[in-house]
């Protein structure tokens, strides 16, 4: 039997832990996010460049929860791919997403951005399709990630230049 190498053996490593761990990433994940969303906005002056970093997290950080809901969902080996694994680690992170929005518009000096959303739903798409690659073991899909890309920096600039 072959045995996975790079980011496939990373990825089987990781599912050898025991699920019960695997789900502390996906909590500490979102308890990060909502202390993060719960804090109030400085007073530093205004930045593109700090407004653009600050919104594309939005990618990264929903791509990284994303992703943790993908691995606690997994199966080992982790070549088996389950179709429904990635719609729920999908669907996980962007209800989170929508969820914490929804905190924000309760916190002094923060909104709640449609915008926001999407740029969430673009960072847990690309993680489950790279995922999904790395774990199958097949060629990432490249239209898919190159147009949930080109949503995310739009999505980005819309909350950036637009708001």
């Amino acid at each position: 039997m072959n045995e996975p190498r790079g980011l496939a053996a990373l990825v089987d490593g990781y599912l050898r832990l025991p699920r019960w761990l695997r789900a502390l990433a996906p909590i500490a994940g979102m308890s990060i996010l909502w202390w993060s969303s719960s804090r109030t906005p400085g007073d530093e002056p205004a930045s593109v460049a700090r407004a653009l970093a600050h919104n594309a997290m939005h990618i990264v950080a929903y791509a990284g929860l994303a992703a943790a809901f993908w691995l606690l969902l997994s199966p080992r080996p982790a070549g088996r791919i389950v179709p429904w694994r990635s719609r729920a680690a999908w669907l996980l992170a962007v209800a989170y997403g929508v969820v914490d929005e929804l905190h924000q518009s309760q916190v002094p000096g923060r909104d709640c951005s449609f915008v926001d959303v999407c740029s969430d739903a673009c960072g847990a798409g690309i993680a489950v399709i790279a995922l999904r690659a790395i774990a199958g073991g097949f060629v990432i899909w490249r239209l898919p990630v190159l147009l949930l890309s080109f949503a995310g920096v739009a999505s980005v600039c819309l909350a950036t230049f637009a708001g």
